[in-house]
């Protein structure tokens, strides 16, 4: 039995490290297929400014360990000073990502596990006429396995479509942000004027990354409500009293008017409404699943962004940062709807946008850049990650109606005759909340016991077919 591991992030190493760690004499060989970058770290973790915080305190932060700790005393033998409650280095965490799979790896064969690490980069996966899967990677060669995890993570961004397409080609609109400030050539002293569009996460670490890198520059975040997430307290929040209530009186009667009403009411109620969000957070995926997709549909149009502003909130220094650049008048936020980006004189951005609840008042400015930072895409409608695509379009794999991802079971698995599983980004139709750390390594359990219990009955089917040739040969001897 073959078992592969498709995908160079979080969601990769967590699972990974399940079946090394705890699939002691496990009756199949793993392949991880981590990809061209060979590594753990994927987008997320592979930055090395360390002004790119996370956004999760690092007690939460470990792995698949029994030990709490395991992060924060890796990040100790760096930062002596670090305390559980700190916002580290996402630079920090890839380290950490890598050495416990590197360990894994390590201790695979004294737990009788056969394991390979793999850099190629899968692009099909195709069902084999006699049983598995046929995998075939970017250069046409192809392989075998008889189970497969997807942890590829989000999907490659697509340019909005306002953008005119000779900006991308021009590198003046920039898709993949990160890659771009790891390997950019643009001249200094001609970066003035940047637009970021979006105003999350991703958009406050860029407007961090830039001014620092040029003085000189002004940074605009542009989105529909013109607002940058909430922050984190300086210390961790007790959980809100009457959770147990709330949660209840939310799953009595699924229908999001009320839902919004009732944590309206216990974040006013509360003595900070921090812990309000922090402690539905075990509840949502019930929740989400809980609600009519006419409901999901209305919360996606219209409170999402309000409910990532409080849920994904910036480290406290983060926030400090971003006031500082906000009073020198380096960074600004305006809300508003992107109607079109066209080039204008010498390939600059030339972006109009409206403003007001009408969307009435038109706008027009020029950049030098334009970074798109929108937060993730996993629409697999559309997308055109070969990989993804190919599930889809191959029948083994079903897009979700919202653009949330894949169709996927309780654990993972993309259809009930399927061994095939998904796991992080690409759940968040099932999940919602579905990218963070604690989540993944939830659903890394989740395959992981499915893994095991369907290994073990392959082995004792084997070892019953295997008894049946015996007494068949035995009978044939005194025959």
């Amino acid at each position: 039995m073959k078992v592969a591991i498709i995908g160079g992030g979080a969601a990769a190493a967590f699972v990974i490290t399940e079946l090394l760690e705890h699939g002691v004499g496990m009756p199949a060989e793993l392949h991880w297929y981590s990809g061209r970058r060979g590594g753990s770290r994927g987008v997320a973790y592979a930055t090395p400014v360390d002004e790119h915080l996370l956004n999760v305190r690092a007690t939460a932060m470990g792995l698949n360990s029994p030990e709490p700790t395991e992060f924060l005393d890796f990040a100790r033998q760096q930062l002596p000073d670090a305390r559980g409650g700190d916002f580290l280095p996402r630079r920090l965490y890839g380290d950490y990502l890598e050495a416990r799979v590197s360990r894994a790896f390590e201790g695979a064969s004294f737990r009788g596990i056969r394991a390979s690490r793999l850099r190629s980069e899968i692009e099909r996966i195709e069902a084999a006429p006699d049983g598995g899967y046929v995998l075939t990677d970017a250069g046409g060669y192809p392989s075998h396995a008889d189970i497969v995890v997807v942890a590829t993570g989000a999907l490659p961004a697509r340019a909005l479509p306002q953008v005119d397409e000779t900006l991308v080609a021009a590198g003046r609109y920039v898709l993949d942000p990160w890659q771009w400030l790891s390997a950019n050539t643009l001249p200094f002293e001609k970066l003035r004027k940047v637009l970021v569009i979006g105003s999350g996460l991703s958009a406050v670490d860029l407007a961090l990354s830039v001014t620092e890198r040029w003085p000189q520059v002004h940074v605009t975040a542009l989105s529909r409500r013109g607002r940058l997430p909430a922050a984190h307290s300086r210390d961790a929040q007790l959980p809100a009293e009457g959770l147990a209530e709330l949660i209840e009186d939310l799953h009595e009667r699924p229908e999001l008017r009320r839902w919004t009403q009732l944590v309206r009411a216990a974040c006013e109620e509360a003595d900070d409404w921090r812990s309000v969000i922090d402690s539905l957070r075990h509840a949502t995926p019930k929740l989400w699943q809980a609600l009519s997709e006419t409901d999901r549909r209305r919360f996606l149009r219209h409170l999402r962004s309000i409910w990532e502003i409080g849920r994904h909130r910036m480290p406290p220094q983060v926030a400090r940062r971003v006031l500082e650049l906000q009073a020198d008048r380096r960074l600004e936020t305006r809300a508003g709807r992107v109607q079109s980006v066209r080039a204008g004189r010498h390939n600059r951005p030339v972006l109009s946008w409206t403003q007001g609840p009408q969307h009435e008042l038109a706008q027009v400015a020029s950049y030098d850049l334009v970074l798109q930072a929108i937060g993730l895409d996993t629409d697999a409608r559309a997308t055109s990650h070969a990989l993804v695509r190919s599930l889809v379009d191959g029948g083994l794999a079903r897009a979700d109606a919202q653009g949330l991802g894949l169709q996927v079971d309780a654990s993972g698995r993309l259809a009930p005759d399927q061994r095939l599983w998904t796991i992080g980004a690409l759940c968040r139709g099932r999940d919602w909340e579905s990218t963070a750390i604690p989540e993944i390594r939830q659903q890394a359990r989740a395959i992981a016991v499915q893994l095991f219990r369907e290994l073990a009955g392959d082995a004792a089917r084997e070892q019953q077919r295997a008894g049946e040739r015996r007494t068949a040969e035995i009978a044939d001897l005194h025959g």
